[in-house]
């Protein structure tokens, strides 16, 4: 009796093993990773995320910079970035991702 309850333990570790590799699969194939689109920014946008971090001077200069280079988010992107100290880690990967459009 104890001989065959040992034979069927490698199948119970193997049906372990592959309910367990298929668990991870799948939820790998259902986590989607985000895709940075840069026709999703403006320059609207960049203000709206960098402005509640900027002092009132730094907020005119950016809306000054912003006219001189016609409202393109990259710049303004390039521009907030010299204040990146300021911003949270994540705020700053997305200025650079902006940045790079």
């Amino acid at each position: 009796m104890l001989a065959k309850a040992k034979n069927h333990m490698p199948h119970k570790f193997f049906i372990l093993l592959t309910l367990g590799f298929l668990t991870l699969i799948l939820s790998c194939a259902q986590t989607n990773p985000q895709v940075f689109k840069c026709s999703e920014y403006e320059w609207q946008s960049v203000q709206d995320l960098v402005f509640p971090y900027l002092e009132d001077e730094m907020q005119t200069a950016m809306v000054m910079q912003a006219q001189s280079s016609e409202y393109q988010p990259a710049a303004a992107a390039d521009f907030a970035l010299t204040f990146e100290e300021s911003f949270p880690d994540s705020l700053t990967a997305l200025l650079q991702n902006i940045e790079e459009c």
